[in-house]
């Protein structure tokens, strides 16, 4: 196999995670005798080309959910200075919606900074440890939504979250994303916990898409709302200038961290 062409290591690579929904390179060099410096290096070019997903020791199929823990880890510093420049948008009194997600998670810990000039304020999530963050660290009042627990994204979904959801009406709703363009719009990968972005937006004044400049130009599997539907975009300062373009173009009022 060390003979093999790029072009056929790829085809491989593609055939495993197809059957398998993911590869660790570890074991893709015993099974085709390939050293792991050629395997990451294949998998990074794939990924590079929009042919998979890259994450620590092996790859994912484009459109899978992967695990909290995972993801928290990608992009972090973008996120955590996300996180910060979004808790400026909060006002005394309101009451917020924060989506179940990694960046939801840094909304959360900039909240517990501290939010000069808010004394009261209501916050909503179905994200399970989020509200588990937040409880007992702040002087807002938290309330956990729940229902059934979709474990990749620790949140709470399905027909009895909805119903909750339904109870409530909020000035602002931090939605993450996994994907975004201006042909599609925001993109999620599961169709759960878009439901409950649905219902959240139904009852929301403002929407404010927390999502980094990693997403743009992904597509995830599943659409959320078109590009223009969210009032606000706050993002990490590398977006590059035909996102910016399309935000102005679309309506969309652009906060970049970090600028």
């Amino acid at each position: 196999m060390q003979a093999a062409t790029a072009e056929h290591r790829h085809m491989l690579i593609l055939k495993v995670l197809a059957q398998e929904g993911a590869c660790r390179v570890s074991d893709m060099a015993r099974r085709f005798t390939l050293s792991e410096m050629t395997l990451r290096r294949d998998l990074q070019e794939m990924h590079d080309a929009g042919l998979l997903k890259r994450v620590h020791g092996g790859a994912l199929p484009l459109g899978r959910d992967t695990e909290f823990g995972v993801r928290i880890q990608e992009g972090s510093s973008q996120k955590q200075q996300i996180g910060a420049a979004a808790v400026g948008l909060i006002q005394d009194g309101w009451s917020i919606y924060l989506d179940a997600g990694t960046t939801s998670m840094e909304v959360a810990r900039a909240i517990l900074q501290g939010l000069a000039n808010v004394k009261r304020l209501a916050i909503v999530t179905n994200g399970i440890n989020i509200a588990a963050e937040l409880v007992g660290r702040t002087p807002y009042d938290i309330y956990a939504i729940g229902g059934e627990i979709y474990a990749t994204g620790v949140s709470a979904v399905g027909p009895m979250t909805l119903a909750q959801v339904a109870n409530f009406h909020f000035d602002l709703f931090f939605m993450g994303a996994r994907g975004v363009d201006a042909e599609v719009g925001w993109t999620n990968t599961n169709h759960l916990e878009t439901q409950v972005k649905h219902a959240v937006m139904e009852r929301s004044r403002q929407v404010c898409a927390i999502v980094d400049s990693n997403k743009w130009g992904q597509r995830a599997l599943v659409s959320v709302v078109p590009f223009g539907a969210v009032t606000h975009w706050v993002c990490d300062a590398q977006l590059p200038q035909d996102a910016r373009d399309a935000a102005k173009a679309q309506g969309v009022a652009l906060v970049l961290a970090g600028d």
